[in-house]
């Protein structure tokens, strides 16, 4: 027996499916069967759950908007102008959705056939357009029913074992970062040593919540313990902090005699060992051994009153920490436990809520939105005025392509010319040269077969590029009950489409270049420039902050800021590094890894700095401070006009941020020092001291940085690029 590749297996499914949805659909008599095939086209994935998934979505996102035609049309089914206005904020609406995170493909869907349904149905008559709007919508759930069940019982392909594999690694990193933190609690190692781990951590952390929305569709047992599984994703991203957190502390506790403060610290480390290798064993499947043991960590009240005032702080804010690890990995046990059936908890799982987030605006997504109008207006204006090649037709396929590349960053101009342009020559040469030669839906099907069999084998590894080269083959196929053949409707086909995607194409460089180093560059200054304006807001000297306004500036800007690493990260994979290559993408990565650690850096000075106790720091430590924003302010605001300038070795970075940084400590001990004077309260002391490790996350995220900056060649990022 062959063995098939799994390449082949795919190929065999999608040209299956295929055959099956036209045969379907010319029996049925239905016009314009290659809709059903755009719906195979579409949700073909390597993932059955995610091929299930994308046709649930596929086939609800055309009810609406077919739907959404519908009314568009009876209301102004006169007046052109009207149609438009209100096709363009119905239009609107759903750009600025599509281009978030969450549903995209629903609201492309509802955009994409609100625009069929208006085009091809132009000039509108109210039987013609709700019968086609009832055909699109059975066509669509023809080719997504007729695809789950070919890919549900021929060859599935499940995402659970991916998913499990992304926890089992993101668990084992997070392992040997608590090891690592702990070894380097006592004195061993040094925390540059754990950068990589911390560096890998982030990544990994954003690939399982992709990952697990497939396993829910997947498998049942995933579906059924959903809850659970989110739980212990936002469980993860909070031990993720408590890690880091808990690091700050380590300068001042290490040279500490803690066996002789924390009396019973040893049990604790034993139990936090054990949880952490049966959490592991339990995600790879294996019972755990023993149950848990809630312990609490004692302090020798006689021994920490020996102690500093700032030692003692110290002393508070590590048990805080650690008394933070042991809730939190007791509840990762308990919710691992569950998952797996080999305990029942009856109540949540105690975990920190994550912080929502109550304004933000994204500047891309408006920016996205605007494209499409353009392209929709200005396709619009050259139908009315001058009259292209598919007349009526033109302003809809403009639009459905500002659409593509607004949802699918990938879609550069060349990849969108090359792939439709493939399809289109490979469809010309079965139209003129095969299809007039064919006798039934017997010999038809053959071609049909081999044709997507073909697309799908070649086009395995590019999922945008094979999208792109089986829609347009399918447009210009163009096979249907009543076939018929024509050269000169073949060629108007052609320009009809290449002219609407080159006037998508060129809107798309409107206001800047949409090539991703470019992007990434944009992006770039965006997020210095965040981060000096929401610094600016916890100097020293911050009378420029005051008022409602400047608030909600930084309430967006400290959104913004957290939200622009997850897009250069995705910028980072779209480079093509030939051009550039001098670089490679574990450097751009590790880039975008360190921005999103200096983000969450930021984000903690500024809840610090929002407590109370933060106006006796400003009051006391004004010069310090002021010395210490100085050197990250002027390093941010030079990266902020030009991200790929260099400013100065990385070494000098360190020595002069160590420098204001141990000013810093010097004063916070001497504010310490002074509890006569000030009268400060326990409460106080434990700020005092979060603060002082906020700033040191801090000025350790800029140096990390600026060690991965400086090994990137920039030169060319910024040469011109058509």
């Amino acid at each position: 027996m062959i063995a098939l590749s799994t390449r082949a297996k795919e190929a065999i499914k999608v040209a299956l499916a295929m055959v099956l949805v036209y045969g379907i659909a010319m029996q049925m008599g239905w016009d314009k069967p290659y809709w059903a095939g755009f719906t195979v086209v579409t949700i073909n994935v390597l993932s059955t759950g995610v091929s299930i998934t994308r046709g649930f979505v596929r086939s609800l996102g055309t009810l609406v908007g077919a739907a959404a035609g519908l009314v568009i049309i009876g209301m102004f089914p006169q007046d052109r102008w009207l149609l438009m206005l209100c096709l363009s904020l119905y239009l609107a609406f759903c750009t600025y959705m599509l281009t978030g995170k969450n549903q995209s493909y629903f609201w492309f869907l509802a955009a994409f056939t609100c625009l069929i349904i208006i085009g091809v149905s132009s000039p509108p008559e109210s039987q013609s357009v709700f019968q086609l709007a009832v055909l699109r919508t059975q066509e669509t759930v023809l080719g997504a029913v007729v695809y789950v069940l070919v890919a549900a019982f021929l060859w599935p392909v499940s995402s659970v074992g991916l998913f499990n594999g992304a926890c089992r690694k993101l668990w084992t990193t997070q392992t040997q970062l608590y090891h690592s933190y702990r070894d380097l609690m006592s004195g061993k190692g040094t925390a540059e040593g754990t950068r990589p781990l911390r560096l890998q951590e982030i990544q990994q952390m954003a690939l399982i919540g992709l990952l697990l929305n497939a396993a829910e569709s997947d498998s049942y047992e995933v579906w059924e313990v959903r809850h659970r599984w989110r739980q212990f994703c936002d469980q993860s991203q909070t031990l993720m902090k408590a890690l880091e957190r808990w690091r700050e502390s380590f300068t001042e506790i290490q040279p500490l005699e803690l066996d002789k403060l924390l009396p019973n610290l040893n049990a604790l480390f034993t139990e936090l060992d054990g949880r952490f290798e049966q959490i592991g064993h339990m995600l790879a499947g294996e019972p755990p051994t023993q149950p848990v043991q809630a312990i609490t960590l004692t302090v020798d009240r006689d021994e920490l009153l020996a102690l500093t005032h700032f030692q003692q702080a110290a002393m508070a804010v590590t048990q805080t920490q650690l008394a933070n690890l042991e809730r939190l990995s007791r509840s990762q046990f308990d919710c691992i436990a569950d998952i797996r059936g080999y305990a029942r908890q009856a109540s949540a799982p105690d975990v920190e809520p994550a912080p929502k987030r109550l304004l933000s605006i994204d500047p891309d997504r408006f920016r996205a939105v605007a494209r499409v109008l353009v392209t929709l207006w200005l396709a619009f204006f050259l139908w009315v005025y001058v009259d292209p090649p598919g007349h009526s037709l033109f302003p809809m396929m403009a639009g459905i392509f500002a659409l593509v590349i607004a949802m699918v960053p990938q879609a550069n101009g060349s990849l969108l010319f090359l792939t439709w342009g493939g399809g289109i020559a490979f469809a010309g040469v079965l139209y003129v040269l095969v299809m007039p030669h064919l006798s039934g839906f017997g010999e038809l099907s053959v071609m049909i077969f081999g044709a997507f069999f073909v697309m799908q084998y070649l086009l395995s590894e590019n999922p945008a590029a094979r999208m792109f080269t089986m829609a347009s083959f399918l447009v210009l196929i163009n096979i249907d009950n009543q076939q018929t053949y024509s050269f000169a409707g073949y060629a108007n086909g052609v320009l009809w489409i290449m002219l609407s995607l080159a006037l998508a194409v060129a809107t798309a460089y409107i206001p800047s270049s949409p090539h991703p180093e470019k992007v990434f560059l944009r992006l770039l200054r965006r997020y210095f420039r965040h981060a000096v304006f929401l610094l600016a807001g916890v100097a020293p000297d911050r009378s420029q902050q005051k008022g409602i306004a400047m608030r909600l500036r930084s309430l967006l800007y400290q959104n913004d800021l957290l939200e622009i690493p997850g897009k250069l990260a995705a910028c980072g994979k779209q480079i093509d590094y030939r051009v550039f290559p001098d670089n490679t993408p574990g450097q751009v990565q590790s880039l975008v890894a360190c921005l999103n650690a200096l983000a969450y850096r930021i984000e903690d000075l500024v809840e610090a700095d929002a407590h109370p106790q933060a106006e006796l720091v400003r009051e006391r430590l004004r010069d310090d401070l002021q010395s210490w924003h100085q050197v990250i302010d002027a390093r941010l605001k030079r990266r902020a006009e030009d991200p790929t300038q260099y400013i100065e070795p990385s070494t000098d970075v360190r020595s002069r941020l160590a420098e204001r940084l141990a000013r810093l400590e010097a004063s916070i001990q001497e504010t310490f020092a002074r509890t006569g004077e000030d009268a400060l309260r326990a409460e106080d002391y434990s700020h005092l001291y979060r603060l002082l490790g906020s700033y040191r996350g801090l000025s350790e995220a800029a140096i990390g940085y600026a060690q991965i900056a400086e090994g990137v060649n920039w030169a060319r990022w910024h040469e011109p690029r058509f």
